[in-house]
């Protein structure tokens, strides 16, 4: 799969295209550049374009944004044609407009770590100069608010192309807690634990553990929230499984632990048929407690809760953020999408898209999300957990360790975890398929390792990486 963010890889495709066109309503916010329904005002000479078209995916994690469109409507006098595709079709769309310098819209919403591959097509803005202007970003907008982690993979060198959408809490471990009880044990809080414990849990009807095993689903997403777990770490490395000279990790004795634990979750303590498993299904046999334990993306919490056995009482579902090691405190994956400006439409529809993007992050407007989508994971912000711890999980229908569990995630998120080049999506594709035959038990543990270092280092040579 060419498309990578969590997002995509955990959530199933909206399968209508929705295009609205919003003015009117007020929620009560003072714009970024003051301006009111009269019209747009210009910023150092240039004056905004009265209208943009956003681009964006028509997934859960997107619509809490349609509704403010028309309070940004009336503080700017900026009309918004948003239009909502699936998932599935997103980066083929955008990619396909970019390549004949297509004018059709203005912002669009894609994972932040394929920047480097609209960059190349020299179909994103940079935002540098926007973010420095007083007017545009004002004191109250607090980008140090904002952490480094959340736009790192914005940012080429030291130009930033775009702003993160909203926040990737990353990985979770959820447990049936009257298992766990009958059984004796306690949460685990490392990965040794994890495999003891499934093991102990499965049984002729319950599967242990359940984690996607499907190449389409892919199964690549769950082994790179697991991976920072066990392979070693530096702050200079190109990416979780990449050192700082662009040499896979694949041949060290931590990643060899690592592929004889999930080979034998794998194959021994997941549901029968998880090669063809995606995270529905997963999500289906937690729910129904055919599983004791699922491990994969946090922002699938709410759906737990919705859905599970004992939904007013969480008697069921357990949440374990499985802490990180000690020799590497930035362990968790976070791949958030962000918020681009099309680079091939003019300077005034530019600087309309970024208003737009500088609104729709603000903390005030963050907040506004957050109280109407009841959603904690719609914030880019830890600010904007920090009020929904205080103001309690009752009022966003999930357990107050599931906000915890976002808390903990913020202040550990993985900076470069995801490579800043094209080659990723390819050697992604060679993570799929080794896994795929890994699952199968058609290679053994050692050799699934051999055959993700030669590939994987074939593949970056033909990228020239490392550069010579």
């Amino acid at each position: 799969m060419r498309h990578f963010g969590p997002r995509i890889l955990r959530r199933a495709a909206a399968v209508s295209t929705a295009t609205v066109a919003v003015c009117g309503l007020t929620l009560g916010y003072a714009s970024v550049a003051s301006a009111s329904s009269n019209g747009p005002k210009p910023v150092d000479g240039v004056t905004p374009a009265s209208s943009i078209t956003v681009w964006t995916a028509a997934a859960p994690d997107e619509a809490p944004q349609q509704p403010q469109l028309a309070a940004f409507t009336k503080a700017t006098g900026i009309k918004v044609t948003y239009d909502a595709f699936p998932e599935s079709v997103m980066q083929n769309k955008i990619q396909a407009a970019q390549e004949v310098k297509s004018t059709d819209f203005d912002m669009y919403q894609e994972p932040e770590s394929i920047t480097s591959g609209y960059v190349a097509l020299h179909g994103v803005a940079p935002i540098n100069s926007y973010i420095k202007n007083s007017t545009l970003t004002p004191a109250s907008y607090n980008f140090a608010g904002l952490p480094p982690g959340s736009y790192a993979q914005c940012t080429l060198g030291k130009t930033q192309y775009c702003l993160p959408v909203d926040t990737d809490p990353g990985p979770e471990l959820f447990y049936n807690i009257g298992m766990f009880k009958a059984a004796g044990l306690t949460p685990p809080t490392n990965w040794a634990q994890v495999l003891t414990d499934a093991n102990k849990l499965t049984t002729k009807s319950v599967s242990g553990i359940c984690i996607r095993g499907a190449v389409s689903a892919p199964n690549g997403y769950p082994v790179l929230l697991m991976l920072p777990y066990f392979l070693p770490y530096a702050a200079n490395y190109k990416g979780e499984y990449l050192n700082a000279n662009w040499k896979p990790l694949f041949d060290t004795p931590q990643a060899l632990t690592w592929a004889n634990e999930y080979a034998t979750l794998m194959q021994k303590d997941n549901p029968p048929g998880v090669s063809s498993y995606s995270y529905p299904q997963c999500t289906q046999a937690f729910n129904s407690g055919q599983t004791a334990m699922f491990w994969d993306d946090s922002t699938l919490a709410n759906t737990m809760f919705e859905k599970s056995m004992d939904p007013k009482e969480y008697a069921n579902t357990g949440i374990d953020e499985i802490p990180c090691p000690a020799w590497n405190q930035s362990c968790l994956l976070s791949a958030p999408w962000g918020s681009f400006i099309n680079a091939n439409v003019s300077k005034p529809r530019q600087l309309a898209a970024y208003e737009l993007m500088e609104y729709l992050t603000s903390p005030k407007v963050q907040i506004q999300m957050l109280d109407q989508s009841k959603d904690p994971t719609v914030g880019s912000r830890p600010a904007t957990i920090a009020y929904a711890i205080k103001q309690g999980a009752s009022k966003f229908g999930v357990p107050q360790q599931y906000l915890s569990a976002i808390e903990y995630a913020s202040a550990h998120i993985e900076p470069n975890a995801i490579p800043v080049s094209a080659a990723f999506a390819v050697i992604q594709n060679t993570l799929f398929t080794t896994l795929s035959q890994l699952i199968a038990a058609q290679i053994t543990p050692k050799q699934a390792l051999q055959q993700l270092q030669t590939q994987m280092t074939a593949t970056l040579k033909t990228f020239h990486l490392p550069p010579s």
